[in-house]
């Protein structure tokens, strides 16, 4: 049987950048890191937008970056007025011309850099350092600094712009504003959020003072600040901000604009992560409405407003909804690149096999999984860790099936895979280890089990640490593993201690969680541990399995008092967790106690 793999669900498109993750069932594989997975949407490049400014009585469309060069004044110098004139022409030809290609997107990011650079250095030798028009030829190569992610660069030239047009054109115009912005997005990327705001709040004063509140820079300005405010956990501030947004953009364009449904999607992302999933829906719905009516039918935010949408009934266990959404996803791929093979296509198809599995059908996931895996070879090749990610999926559901062979085949494939692209000692390769010891412990495999979980348990505490969840999942199965072999002392030594992890764990807390991304480079969202792993937090169920089998390990032995101790305290933890103290099991028998009972009396 050949079974290939699907890459996960990973999709992100411009207004915001949105990621959303997918999880195969509950099984132990998937239980094992795949907890309520969530989207995580990315907030940094929604403002990547390019600033226009206009100078003269036009209206000023979105604040840009490439702005046409002012009118230069003529200065004598040891050269002829024509020859000053000449270079002038030459650098504000360079970027007219850059200009030109950039809106048409032919232009390459390296020659427009170094485009911008000989404008620049003409201006300054025909100019002098402190002019308008070397303040646009500095602001023009921090953009491109901008679409490098180099972000540090891009200060520097957007710092040195905000300076000349400060002294020279004054704070309240909109050419300082403009570079204000600039800045104000670098510094977001960086994460120096303190910084960005001050930035956005200079240009938001000047497009006030220019505007007034119903002008769309005001409303693309305030969304920035509001995402500010929301990483800064400022929910209700963030809120109002995004509503005031809201309000701007509705009185600058109507209700019928591509850019209303942005910000309409912006404050679903908003409510989704707050797991406001009703606020969430109806806001996604909004947008997707304006978007059917605004953009072509295989626009890509329509398909991003679809995902989200069935991402939201996804979690929702809305099983029929969300496999409509993802399926009109599909349609519209599908149909955008005229049925042949495609990155999103495939990934769209390992979503709707995902979601098959969550709501039980098996055959019908695994007929979409096995789609998406072979479009991946097709396209990426047999060693990409899309492959792996999902032969994850697939030998997951074999799994549970017990199709405990071809489950292994593909395991093993995924873990070959991974080893080569990421090396022994990596979190993801420990996981498809995690899941070949659990095939080899379904089959009854004890000696090839216990190796597979000790590599595991190696190499989690090598990237994770001692003091980490998985960490005591693992231990957890290496003590159920090695009881199973009749190993009562190893076996009790492993759940003592996982059981020391959790409490450990427990006592800590109040730490945040530390969210884990292991896969990025596969964008492998589906498969485990991807973001609700933490290193922190309480989990009394999990202490209470592990006391319920001390228990019935000292239960084995003889040991009465530690026996009752421990399934005293399981009882206690498991009401703690709001679950049944019945869900404490007693097995096995008192092997090591005897107990003598005299005669009894004759009647009397």
């Amino acid at each position: 049987m050949s079974i290939q793999t699907p890459s996960t669900v990973y999709r992100h498109c411009r207004h915001p950048k949105k990621t959303f993750h997918t999880a195969a069932g509950n099984s132990d594989i998937t239980a094992k890191h795949a907890r309520i997975l969530r989207a995580r949407y990315r907030h940094h490049h929604h403002l990547r937008k390019t600033i226009y400014t206009t100078t003269g009585d036009e209206d000023i469309r979105i604040i840009a970056i490439i702005q046409t060069p002012n009118k230069v004044k003529r200065r004598s110098r040891n050269k002829t007025t024509n020859e000053l004139e000449k270079q002038l022409h030459s650098a504000t030809g360079i970027e007219k011309r850059h200009q030109q290609q950039q809106q048409q997107q032919h232009s390459s990011t390296n020659k427009a850099m170094d485009l911008f650079q000989q404008a620049l250095s003409i201006r300054i030798k025909s100019l002098g350092h402190n002019h308008v028009d070397v303040a646009t030829a500095l602001n023009n190569i921090g953009r491109i600094h901008v679409q490098l992610d180099e972000f540090d660069q891009a200060l520097g030239y957007y710092e040195d712009a905000l300076r000349i047009r400060r002294e020279v054109l004054g704070p309240d115009s909109l050419d300082y504003a403009a570079t204000a912005f600039n800045a104000g997005q670098s510094f977001h990327q960086k994460g120096e959020l303190t910084r960005a705001a001050e930035l956005y709040h200079e240009f938001l004063r000047v497009a006030l003072m220019k505007f007034g509140h119903g002008h769309r820079d005001v409303a693309v300005v305030l969304s920035g600040i509001a995402q500010i405010h929301q990483e800064k956990r400022e929910h209700d501030k963030a809120l109002e901000l995004y509503d005031a947004s809201l309000c701007a953009g509705r009185a600058a364009l109507g209700e019928d604009h591509s850019e209303i449904a942005m910000l309409l999607n912006r404050m679903g992302n908003f409510h989704f992560e707050r797991e406001r999933l009703d606020d969430a829906l109806r806001c996604y719905k909004r947008g997707l409405r304006i978007e059917r009516r605004v953009l072509p039918p295989d626009h890509p935010n329509i398909v991003v407003t679809l995902s989200n949408l069935g991402e939201i009934h996804r979690q929702r266990g809305e099983w029929d909804e969300a496999a409509k959404m993802y399926g009109d996803c599909l349609d519209i791929l599908r149909a955008k690149h005229d049925n042949k093979d495609h990155g999103d296509v495939a990934s769209t198809l390992s979503t709707i096999g995902l979601i098959h599995d969550q709501r039980g059908d098996t055959c019908l996931s695994l007929h979409y999984l096995q789609d998406a895996l072979l479009m991946r070879r097709r396209l990426v090749g047999s060693e990409h860790l899309d492959v792996s990610a999902t032969l994850v999926y697939i030998g997951t559901i074999l799994y549970r099936k017990s199709v405990s062979s071809v489950a292994m085949e593909l395991f093993s494939e995924s873990l070959r895979i991974r080893k080569a692209a990421l090396g022994d000692d990596h979190r993801d390769v420990a996981f498809v280890l995690y899941n070949i010891a659990l095939v080899h412990q379904q089959r009854g495999c004890h000696e090839e089990a216990i190796e597979s979980y000790s590599e595991t348990l190696r190499i989690e505490k090598l990237v994770l640490g001692k003091n980490h969840r998985d960490v005591s999942m693992t231990l957890f199965k290496l003590g159920e593993v090695n009881k199973a072999a009749g190993d009562l002392e190893e076996a009790l030594k492993c759940f003592k201690d996982s059981l020391a992890v959790e409490r450990s764990l427990s006592s800590s807390s109040s730490s945040p969680a530390i969210s884990a991304n292991v896969n990025r480079t596969a964008a492998d969202a589906g498969h485990r541990y991807q973001q609700q792993a933490t290193s922190g937090g309480s989990d009394p169920a999990a202490m209470a399995r592990a006391l319920n089998e001390i228990g019935n390990l000292h239960l084995a032995r003889g040991d009465v008092v530690p026996m009752m101790q421990a399934f005293n305290e399981a009882s206690r933890l498991y009401r703690t967790a709001g679950l049944s103290p019945n869900n404490v099991i007693v097995s096995g028998a008192l092997y090591a106690l005897e107990v003598s009972c005299p005669a009894a009396a004759p009647a009397a």
